[in-house]
């Protein structure tokens, strides 16, 4: 696995900028503060794996980019209703918590596989 320095910066960007997104969403509501790092935390998670990276095989660099589009689409959808509709914070952090928690642990079994 190697970073793509370009990608990376792009990643990070556009994370950035989705998660201004949502934060704007959320203005003026309760917590809209934590509502756009939280979003930005969990679209990096997720874009940098998807865009940023290279691996060594081309079947685990598509069941990683597979996965974190996926993951990356259940955040917006998490992120996007919480922000519109109010957040409630404890079921806000837990649901998103254990979103970015089931992603990362596949991610890193993936990742960890040689031969798929």
């Amino acid at each position: 696995m190697k970073a793509n320095i370009f990608l990376t910066l792009i990643s990070l960007i556009l994370a950035g900028l989705i998660g201004y997104w949502v934060f704007s969403n959320a203005e003026g509501k309760e917590q809209d503060m934590l509502c756009g790092i939280c979003s930005t935390v969990c679209f990096l998670a997720t874009l940098i794996p998807a865009i940023g990276l290279r691996y060594e095989s081309d079947r685990i660099g598509t069941n990683i980019r597979v996965l974190s589009g996926l993951f990356f689409i259940a955040f917006l959808i998490s992120h996007f209703y919480f922000a519109n509709y109010g957040i409630k914070m404890p079921l806000y952090v837990i649901l998103n918590g254990i979103l970015l928690v089931v992603y990362l642990g596949i991610f890193y079994k993936i990742q960890g596989l040689k031969d798929i």
